[in-house]
This record gives C-alpha cells, sequence and structure tokens, in this order.
C-alpha cells in the first residue's frame, strides 16, 4: 500500500565494509529493489569505523534524508546518532546488524538473523563434526568477524553456550579476523604454528565464508587435511556464501550457518 508513496524519495545506506562479498550482495541487492519502487539511494561505507558512521548518519541527518538503513559498525557508538535522527524525524531501519539492547526506541525495524542463534548452530555444527570423525573432544579455534560490533560478538556468545554440551570440546582460541580475508588467511596460519607442537587444532570456525575458506588455504599450505574424517581439521563456515558452498560439494567445508 505504501509503494505510492515512495517514489522520489531519498534513502541513505550506511554499511559497514564495501569489499566483503556479503555486504557488497546486500548492498546490490537493496538499490536494485528501491529502484522498483522509485526511491534513490546513496550509500555511505563506513570500513567498520563507528565514528566514521556516526558522522555519516549526521551528514545523512543533515541532508535531510527521507530514511536511513544502517548496517551498523558499532553497538554502542551508532546509537547516539540514531538518537538524532529519530529528533529529526528521520525513521532508522536497521539491517543485519543491531545496535545494544534498550536502544529499540531509536528505530522502527530490524532486518536480519538471530546471531545469537547463529553462533549457537555454528558451535552445534562443530560438535557434530569432530562426533562424525570419531574425536570425543578436541581443541577449537574461532576467527571472528569484528569483534567491536555486535554481531560478532553475539555469535560467538552463541558458539560458546554450544560449547557447553561437550566440556571435551575447548576453545583455545578467539582472533578477530575483521572479516578480511588475507587478514584471516594469516591468522589461520599463525595458529597452526602455534599448536603444531600440542597435536594441533581440531576444528576452526570461520565466522563468514570467506574467512573459513581463507583456513582451509592456510592449513593446505601447512600439509593439514581438512574434512570430517578421523584426525582431519574440522571447518565450519558462515553467512552461506557461494564459495561456501563449493567447498562443501568439494568436501572441504564442514557446513556452512545462516
Amino acid at each position: 500500500h505504501a509503494q505510492g508513496q515512495s517514489k522520489g524519495k531519498k534513502i541513505a545506506l550506511l554499511q559497514t565494509l564495501a569489499t566483503h562479498p556479503y555486504v557488497a550482495t546486500l548492498t546490490n541487492s537493496f538499490k536494485a529493489r528501491a529502484q522498483t519502487h522509485g526511491m534513490e539511494v546513496t550509500v555511505f561505507t563506513a570500513l567498520i569505523d563507528s565514528a566514521l558512521q556516526a558522522q555519516q548518519m549526521d551528514d545523512a541527518i543533515a541532508r535531510k534524508f527521507d530514511l536511513i538503513a544502517v548496517m551498523s559498525a558499532g553497538e554502542s557508538a551508532v546509537v547516539p546518532a540514531m538518537a538524532r535522527a529519530k529528533k529529526a524525524g528521520i525513521p532508522v531501519v536497521m539491517v543485519n546488524n543491531t545496535p545494544k539492547d534498550g536502544a529499540e526506541e531509536f528505530y522502527v525495524t530490524f532486518v536480519g538473523q538471530d546471531q545469537v542463534a547463529l553462533g549457537r548452530i555454528a558451535g552445534e555444527a562443530v560438535l557434530k563434526g569432530l562426533k562424525a570423525s570419531g574425536r570425543e573432544g578436541g581443541k577449537v579455534a574461532m576467527i571472528t568477524g569484528a569483534l567491536q560490533e555486535g554481531l560478532g560478538p553475539r555469535r560467538v556468545s552463541g558458539f560458546r553456550e554450544a560449547m557447553k554440551a561437550n566440556p571435551k570440546v575447548e576453545i583455545v582460541a578467539v582472533e578477530d579476523g575483521r572479516w578480511d580475508t588475507a587478514l584471516s588467511e594469516k591468522i589461520a596460519g599463525q595458529l597452526y604454528a602455534r599448536y603444531a607442537a600440542s597435536g594441533g587444532l581440531d576444528a576452526v570456525y570461520g565466522m563468514a565464508d570467506n574467512q573459513a575458506l581463507a583456513a582451509i588455504r592456510a592449513a593446505e599450505a601447512a600439509s593439514i587435511t581438512v574434512g570430517a574424517q578421523p584426525k582431519q581439521l574440522v571447518v565450519v563456515g558462515g553467512n552461506c556464501l557461494k564459495e561456501g558452498i563449493d567447498n562443501i560439494k568439494a568436501g572441504k567445508l564442514y557446513s556452512s550457518i545462516s
């Protein structure tokens, strides 16, 4: 019923990291869909910098956009700018990343996933993968997205919750890969070297599929076999990116969660 009112409306889309395949696809889909409703979209990229994003929100408010859609770079830092948008009468829609609890009055809706549940399902997948490979326990490393966002810490929380189901499985490392493929591959290589003397890692959770695949590449470079067979490294990803699905088919990625 609102389609007739959308034509000519100016929308500000504030995203976190333009180079990440998930964010890039979401942005392109958002712009294409908005065009069909006659809306004009301006994209702001924060590069996971919450201070920069707050400035971008103030810019959008000053330019009197009709609506601001935000993928928040920091769950606390974004709230004051959201309050200013509300005071200016500009509705805010949260996308993918929620702000901190208690800020619900400053946005009209949230479009995304339950990130704690997603992390919990990823943890359950790791436990299943270890069990399928005949292991009662094991050492698990997490290579996460940016931990200053709400999304990363919430997935970590859910993952830790799932691990409680098997006290013999130990999370030995939580490393912030900032959603970056190259950084995640470097971190994975360092982790493999660090734990080589103590029998190696049993599983890695790459919070997004590009990070999981970076862990796989680093494993192969270190002559570590990935898969769900005995003594193989179990790798679990997230966001169900195309390369993740391809590597599940190839038997290298155990699962991807979304």
